[in-house]
């Protein structure tokens, strides 16, 4: 968290902005004191250069309407910006670091804390593909580590987007920071393709290393389409689900609720109790 920049918006509706929290590709995200001054808020703006571009317009409040009909559990309901008033969301604050945070902090999680991570996330996948959408903003910026289990900040890839651009004649570039080896192929995302993302993120919350992914991204794609996934210091306890996650074949890795079930079958939240 740091200081509001001198030309930093102030104000986001009712919402009065107090500090930055974090930058991502899109958006700026900011701490800020709702109207009734009972609680804090985060809100996330898109910066200027993409704010104009309709393209970027219609994704976002697409991936915003995504996370209020997701709200529940990891999801925070969002506040949506009014028309008119720019382009933002507001959620509750809650402290809690983003998984890329905590790892430069602490280094690997626990194999108990990465099982209540991929426990949270996989149940909201499954939520997610049970509506029939691909779900696409599982990376280690999107998602928060808090002291009761995961919190998720993007709904899409725009939110989960490593780099994001504005070109002529208002077409918007976006580039993922993880990869499936379907899209590597130029086929489309599909519900498989976010377990293959949660292979990579659960094996970074365990390793503090990225298999096939980390490096150049030419590089990284070449070894995500045919490269060979090295889990030897993955946790024993974890390795065969990872492994299957990260299976080249969209069709032999395994659903989001049976990951779910797998890693706690108490549930994220009874397992997340206790710290």
């Amino acid at each position: 968290m740091e200081a509001l920049r001198q030309d930093d918006p102030r104000r986001f509706g009712p919402y009065t902005t107090l500090a930055r929290v974090r930058e991502s590709a899109v958006a700026v995200h900011f701490l800020a004191r709702g109207a009734d001054r009972d609680g804090l808020a985060v809100v996330t703006a898109a910066r200027p250069a993409l704010a104009s571009v309709p393209a970027f317009r219609r994704r976002f409040w697409s991936e915003a309407r995504t996370a209020e009909r997701l709200a529940g559990g990891p999801v925070p309901r969002p506040d949506l910006s009014p028309e008119g008033d720019g382009l933002w969301t507001a959620t509750a604050y809650v402290p809690a670091v983003t998984l890329s945070e905590a790892i430069g902090l602490a280094g690997p999680l626990p194999e108990r804390a990465v099982r209540v991570l991929g426990a949270g996330l996989a149940g909201t996948l499954s939520r997610v593909h049970a509506s029939g959408a691909v779900f696409q903003g599982l990376a280690p910026g999107t998602v928060l580590v808090a002291e009761d289990g995961p919190r998720l900040t993007a709904f899409g890839p725009l939110g989960a987007a490593a780099h994001a651009e504005a070109r002529e004649g208002g077409q918007l570039s976006v580039r993922l920071g993880y990869l499936t080896p379907e899209q590597v192929e130029g086929q489309e995302a599909g519900p498989a393709s976010d377990l293959f993302v949660l292979g990579l993120l659960l094996a970074y919350a365990a390793t503090g290393t990225t298999p096939l992914a980390d490096g150049p991204a030419e590089e990284a794609a070449e070894r995500i389409a045919h490269g060979s996934a090295e889990l030897g210091s993955v946790p024993v306890g974890l390795r065969a689900l990872i492994a299957g996650c990260l299976s080249k074949d969209p069709a032999g890795r395994p659903t989001a609720g049976s990951v779910a079930a797998e890693l706690a079958p108490e549930g994220a939240a009874d397992r997340a109790q206790g710290g």
